[in-house]
C-alpha cells in the first residue's frame, strides 16, 4: 500500500484503497475498491470495484458492485445499485439509487436518480431529479428535470425544466422544455412540445409538438399532436383535437369531437360535444351549442343553441335560448327559452323570457317577455315585424308594435295617453311630418279636423275661427262713419288692379298663402259692403218706383182731363 499520511481509513478487499497516500476517513470495502484513491477523503466504497477511479474526490458514498467506477475528482455523491454512477467522472453532489442508475454520468452534477435505470444515458445535465424504473433513462444534457414514475421522461434527452410524474409520463419528450404532466401516460408521445401542462391519466397522450397546452382531466385532449395554446379541462374534453389552436375546452366531453378548430371557448359539459372544425365560437352552459358545427356562434345558458348544428353567426343567451334553430344564422337571442318555431329562421333579435316563440320568420325584432307574433297570424311567416314590451304581439310584416295596452311617452317618464310628446318647449308639437309639408298638395276635401284641446289631447273637431278682439271682425262696415266707396271708385280699382279692395292678390296668396280668420273678415266684409250697396240700390229703386208712380198718376190726371175736354169738345160741335 502507498498510504502515508492517510489517517482513519478502513480499506477490506483486494487492493482496496491500494493507491491512498494522505486520504483521511475513508471506508473501501471489497475487491479493487477505491483503488486509485490518492488524497480524498470521508469517502465510502462498497463493493467490487466501486470507485475504482477515485483519486482526490471526497464526500462519496458508492455502494454495489462498480458504482461510481469511473469517478476522479467529483465529490459529495452518493451512488448505490450495481453500476450506480459507473461513468461519472467530475460529477459532483448526485445521488443514484439503483441498477446502474446514472450509469453513464460524466460530469452532470446535483442530479437525483432512484430507479433501475434511472438516468441512465445522463452525461453531463446538471439538477435532474428521477424517480423509477427508467425514469429519464436517455437524458443525456437535459438539466432541470424532475420525472416521477414507471419509465417517466424515458426519452428525454436535452429537454429541461420537465415535470413528469406518472407511469410513462412524458415517455417519448426528446427536446421538448418547461413542460409539467403528471398522471399516467400524460403527454406520453411529445417530443419536442414545450411549456404543456397536462394533468390527468392519459391527458394529452398524443401530444409531439404541440406547444402552451394546459390538459387537466382523464384522456383530456389526448388527440392532440401539433395543436398550441389550448386549455382543456375535464374528463376526455377536447379529446379528439389534433391541431386546433387558441381552444379553451371545460367540462366532462367539453369539445370532444373537436379536431382541427381553433379560438372556440366550451365551458360546461358536454358543451361544444358535436363540434368538429367550426371556429370562433363561445359556448358556456350544460350541453351549450351540443350540436353545433358551424364558426362564430355565442351561446351562454343550459342548453343553449342546444339544437344549432349549420347555423352560424348566432348570439343566445339563456337556459334552452334558441330553442328549434338548427340551420338558421345571424340570430341574437337573450332569454329563458326564447327562440322562434323554426329551424332557419335567419337574422332576428329576441330578448326576453320565451320572446318570439310562435314566430317562423327572419329579421324579426321581440323585444319583452312572452313578446311575439299574433297567434292569429302563425300561420303566416313575417320579416320585418318589432314587437317591443312584454305580451307585445304583430301580425303583419313591416310593422312595429310598442306594448300589449300600453302607454307611450316621448320627452316623458309618465305618459297617461296611448302616445304622448312633450317637446322641449312650450307651444310647440314636437313633431314633424317631413314628406308632408305646406307645399304638399291635398288629396281630399273634408270638413272635419284634428285640434288639440286645453289639455294638449289631440281631438277631433269642426273648423271654427276666433278673433283677438271685435275690431279685427267686419261688424264695422255697418258702423256710423263707414267710409263705403262708391262703385264707380270701385270700378275704377278693378280696373287697375284686377282684384276687390282689401282682397289680396292671386299672387299674394300664391306667394304668402292667406290668413283663413283675415280672410274670412274680409270677404264678410265685402258682402256686407254689397249689403250696403244692395241697400242703396233698392233705395234708389224705390225713389224710382216712387217716382214713376207720380208720373202714372200725373198722366192718367192728364189723360182724364184730356178725354173731358175732348168731351166738352164735342158737345160743343154737336150744338152747332
Amino acid at each position: 500500500m502507498s498510504n502515508t499520511t492517510g489517517a482513519n481509513n478502513a480499506f477490506v478487499g483486494i487492493q482496496a484503497g491500494k493507491g491512498n497516500t494522505s486520504g483521511i476517513q475513508n471506508s473501501f470495502l471489497g475487491a479493487y475498491t477505491g483503488q486509485a484513491n490518492t488524497t480524498g477523503g470521508f469517502n465510502t466504497f462498497i463493493g467490487s470495484l466501486a470507485g475504482l477511479n477515485n483519486t482526490t474526490a471526497s464526500f462519496n458514498t458508492f455502494i454495489g458492485d462498480e458504482s461510481g467506477y469511473l469517478n476522479t475528482t467529483g465529490s459529495s455523491n452518493a451512488f448505490l445499485g450495481f453500476y450506480a454512477g459507473y461513468s461519472n467522472s467530475t460529477g459532483s453532489f448526485n445521488s443514484f439509487l439503483g441498477t446502474q442508475a446514472g450509469y453513464s454520468n460524466t460530469t452532470g452534477a446535483s442530479n437525483t436518480f432512484l430507479g433501475t435505470f434511472a438516468g441512465r444515458q445522463n452525461t453531463i445535465g446538471k439538477n435532474n431529479a428521477f424517480v423509477g424504473v427508467e425514469a429519464g433513462r436517455q437524458n443525456t444534457t437535459g438539466g432541470g428535470n424532475a420525472f416521477i414514475g414507471y419509465q417517466a421522461g424515458n426519452s428525454n434527452s436535452a429537454g429541461y425544466q420537465n415535470v413528469f410524474l406518472g407511469v410513462q409520463a412524458g415517455y417519448t419528450n426528446s427536446t421538448g422544455t418547461d413542460n409539467t404532466f403528471i398522471g399516467a401516460y400524460n403527454g406520453f408521445n411529445n417530443s419536442t412540445g414545450h411549456f404543456n401542462s397536462f394533468i390527468g391519466y392519459g391527458a394529452g397522450y398524443s401530444n409531439s409538438s404541440g406547444n402552451f397546452n394546459s390538459f387537466v382531466g382523464f384522456q383530456t385532449g389526448q388527440s392532440n399532436t401539433i395543436g398550441t395554446n389550448n386549455v382543456f379541462m375535464g374528463y376526455q374534453a377536447g379529446n379528439f383535437n389534433t391541431t386546433g389552436v387558441s381552444n379553451v375546452f371545460i367540462g366532462t366531453f367539453a369539445g370532444y369531437n373537436s379536431t382541427t378548430v381553433n379560438n372556440n371557448t366550451f365551458i360546461g359539459n358536454e358543451a361544444g360535444y358535436t363540434n368538429k372544425t367550426g371556429q370562433r365560437s363561445t359556448f358556456i352552459g350544460y350541453q351549450s351549442g351540443y350540436n353545433a358545427v358551424a364558426d362564430s356562434n355565442t351561446f351562454v345558458g343550459y342548453q343553449a343553441g342546444y339544437q344549432t348544428t349549420t347555423g352560424q353567426g348566432n348570439t343566445f343567451f339563456g337556459i334552452n335560448a334558441g330553442r328549434n334553430i338548427s340551420t338558421g344564422s345571424h340570430n341574437t337571442i337573450v332569454g329563458n327559452g326564447a327562440g322562434p318555431t323554426s329551424v332557419n329562421s335567419d337574422d332576428n333579435v329576441y330578448i326576453g323570457y320565451n320572446t318570439g316563440q310562435h314566430d317562423k320568420g327572419s329579421r324579426n325584432t321581440f323585444l319583452g317577455t312572452q313578446a311575439g307574433i299574433l297567434l292569429a297570424a302563425n300561420g303566416e311567416s313575417l320579416s320585418n315585424a318589432t314587437a317591443i314590451g312584454a305580451g307585445a304581439t304583430v301580425a303583419a310584416s313591416n310593422a312595429v308594435v310598442l306594448g300589449n295596452q300600453a302607454n307611450v311617452g316621448i320627452g316623458t317618464s309618465a305618459p297617461t295617453t296611448r302616445l304622448e310628446v312633450v317637446s322641449e318647449s312650450p307651444d310647440a308639437s314636437g313633431l314633424r311630418l317631413t314628406n308632408l309639408t305646406s307645399q304638399s298638395k291635398p288629396t281630399q276635401s273634408t270638413d272635419q279636423f284634428l285640434t288639440v284641446n286645453e289639455k294638449g289631447d289631440v281631438v277631433k273637431a269642426r273648423y271654427q275661427l276666433h278673433i283677438n278682439n271685435t275690431s279685427e271682425w267686419s261688424d264695422k262696415v255697418f258702423a256710423p262713419g263707414y267710409n263705403l266707396q262708391s262703385l264707380a271708385e270701385v270700378k275704377k280699382y278693378i280696373d287697375a288692379n284686377q282684384h276687390l279692395p282689401g282682397v289680396p292678390s292671386a299672387g299674394q296668396v300664391a306667394n304668402e298663402g292667406v290668413d283663413l280668420v283675415k280672410m274670412n273678415a274680409t270677404l264678410l266684409e265685402k258682402i256686407e259692403e254689397l249689403t250696403l250697396y244692395s241697400i242703396q240700390l233698392e233705395k234708389a229703386n224705390q225713389l224710382q218706383q216712387q217716382q214713376r208712380q207720380q208720373d202714372r198718376q200725373e198722366l192718367q190726371a192728364m189723360k182724364q182731363k184730356q178725354a173731358e175736354l175732348e168731351h166738352l169738345l164735342r158737345q160743343v160741335l154737336s150744338r152747332k
